[in-house]
């Protein structure tokens, strides 16, 4: 193994190489190549080659002013990839000789059924005066007692009180809904 001393001694070597090359690479004088410009070719009117001459130039201020339209400019037109389809009634047809297939968006889905709001009546109980029941609701802070064709709000009607179930109709859609009642979940709705 070399000692430190060498080491350090090779290190500056190879620095100094390396400086000396990049001083004689940028001191070397550069090829240069000529550029040339191209120009367009100008058709002589007697050659039928359609060879020119390289020394002349177009001359530019012969071509005259462009015509600027609004509709070119027009930074808001709608960019398609659909092909254009042809006007209807034009009698286009494709290359294959059959008409073409125009593709029609599909119609918008129906829109859902109306339902009824769910319940939010809590069974309190009931009471029974000979053939007539009456039943204890609860509605958020309102308290409600009603019988078969009673209205509660002008919302619901009461259309049977049974042991398990109370049957109720929501007026404005005319939709019946079951309010069950029983000892395990009094107020469920079904």
């Amino acid at each position: 193994m070399a000692s430190e001393s060498t080491r350090k001694l090779i290190l500056w070597g190879a620095l100094a190489l390396t400086l000396l090359a990049v001083i004689w690479v940028e001191d070397e004088p550069e090829m240069e190549e000529p550029i040339e410009t191209i120009r367009p070719a100008k058709r002589v009117a007697g050659n039928a080659s359609g060879t020119a001459k390289s020394h002349e130039s177009l001359p530019v201020e012969q071509l005259g002013k462009r015509a600027f339209s609004a509709e070119a400019d027009d930074i808001f037109a709608v960019t398609s990839w659909e092909p254009k389809r042809p006007p209807a009634g034009s009698g286009a047809s494709s290359p294959f000789g059959a008409e073409q297939l125009i593709v029609r968006p599909a119609a918008p889905a129906p829109a859902p059924a109306p339902t009824a709001p769910p319940l939010q009546f809590k069974y309190l109980g009931r009471v029974s005066e000979g053939q007539k029941t009456r039943i204890f609701l609860t509605q958020l802070d309102k308290n409600h007692v009603a019988a078969v064709g009673e209205r509660i709000d002008d919302k619901y009607r009461v259309d049977r009180i049974r042991e398990d179930a109370i049957e109720l109709t929501y007026l404005p859609l005319g939709i019946k809904q079951t309010l069950l009642i029983n000892d395990k979940n009094p107020g469920r709705i079904q």
